[in-house]
């Protein structure tokens, strides 16, 4: 079985793993929206977080046994299943002779090495749908836009994203997330990559230095994501201009349109515009090309429509689909756009 390209985990649920009886689920300092897990500042080092945050488990990889009239078959050639070490559950994995679990403990000082040379601060770990998906973040050093006037704050963090499913590579993104208001910036940088995928192989991470150099972590990533991001800042942008670039974003429904499409076209406008006129969270950087960019995201993030299962509220499932973005690597067609349309021009 190959590793695709990215994490890719059951999009709709997105739970915060409870398999123990506890939430496996770690925060530095501020709880997460779900309100679970353990919240603390206490945690020094990688090992202790593993601990608090229900980690400190393996995958093993065993043979797959078919059942026939109630009793065990042979084992078939080349097929495994991945099964957690503390509960023996399976974790949805069917994988080949050839596909190495990364375990947790693993991922942590990978995590520690390529990140801080040994001494990082988690800000969360956890474990999402009964283990299949194992993450972790740390924070590096935030970018400060225009630090005498705008004063705009980016928090720069890196995730790592592990699969225990055999569906998907480990991946290591770089996420800039804009602090006033929690917009996540996911959006690629044309000088410097963001995302690093890990085959799952014997030597998968054995590769640190290349891991470093592929993406670019730390100075390199930040000072083209601050060249971009100032560049926006400094060019000021019109209400007439920023209804142009909603025109280019969204097609205008045509002549003889159903009426809720024409009504749900106006008020994503009316909204926009409310965001990028008026809202708070652009009041440092009102009038400019970067304020248009961040009421496109601010928009996307928080107030597209979508689709909220039974058993969660508006605010859980948005929540669930900016964490499965971040963890998938998922594009995002529209904030990419408007940040090209917003640089070309």
């Amino acid at each position: 079985m190959r590793d695709s390209a990215v994490i890719t985990g059951r999009a709709t649920d997105g739970a915060i793993d409870t398999t123990t009886g506890e939430a496996a689920f770690y925060s530095h300092r501020v709880p997460a929206w779900h309100g679970l897990g353990t919240v603390t500042d206490e945690a020094k080092t990688s090992e202790e977080v593993l601990h608090l945050a229900k980690l400190d488990w393996e995958v093993e990889k065993l043979p797959i046994l078919p059942m026939r009239g109630g009793k065990l078959g042979k084992k078939i050639p080349g097929r495994f299943g991945t099964f957690r070490s503390d509960t023996g559950d399976w974790v949805g994995g069917l994988v080949g002779k050839t596909w190495t679990p990364i375990q947790n403990r693993d991922a942590f000082a990978f995590l520690d090495e390529l990140v801080g040379g040994g001494h990082v601060t988690y800000e969360t770990a956890g474990a999402l749908d009964g283990g299949r998906v194992v993450f972790m973040s740390t924070m590096s050093p935030s970018i400060t836009l225009d630090p005498e006037g705008a004063a705009d704050q980016i928090n720069l963090y890196t995730l790592f994203a592990n699969s225990h499913d055999g569906r998907s590579a480990a991946v290591a993104v770089e996420t800039p997330i804009r602090a006033v208001c929690t917009n996540t910036l996911d959006l690629a940088v044309a000088e410097a990559h963001r995302v690093w995928k890990i085959r799952h192989t014997a030597d998968a991470l054995s590769r640190l230095e290349e891991a470093r150099r592929t993406l670019g972590f730390t100075e390199r990533y930040a000072a083209a994501f601050e060249r971009e991001a100032t560049e926006l800042l400094q060019t000021p942008m019109t209400n007439q201009e920023f209804d142009q670039l909603i025109t280019q974003l969204w097609k205008t429904p045509g002549e003889g349109a159903r009426k809720n499409l024409v009504a749900a076209h106006e008020e994503r406008r009316d909204r926009l515009h409310f965001l990028f006129r008026e809202a708070a969270t652009q009041e440092n950087i009102r009038g400019s090309r970067w304020a248009a960019l961040q009421a496109v995201i601010e928009f996307d993030d928080y107030f597209r429509t979508v689709k909220v299962p039974e058993a969660l509220t508006e605010q859980e499932h948005r929540a669930n689909l900016a964490m499965t973005t971040l963890l998938h690597d998922q594009k995002n067609p529209v904030k990419d756009l408007a940040k090209s349309l917003l640089l070309a021009a």
